[in-house]
């Protein structure tokens, strides 16, 4: 079995730290939901293949 110490704990490299801290800061940008980005991808799929369709190329 593997004997667990009561001592100091490791941490991580400090380089992880400032990654942790920019993904914490909240940015002013839009807040759009997943289900809506989506939506969006599934309607201009949808816009290129009816385009595709209508126009003989």
């Amino acid at each position: 079995m593997v004997k667990l110490s009561h001592g100091p704990k490791v941490s991580g490299p400090s380089s992880s730290l400032g990654i942790v801290r920019f993904f914490d800061a909240d940015t002013s940008g839009p807040k759009l939901s997943p289900e809506f980005v989506i939506g969006i991808a599934m309607a201009l799929i949808a816009l290129v293949l009816v385009i595709k369709a209508i126009t003989p190329v």
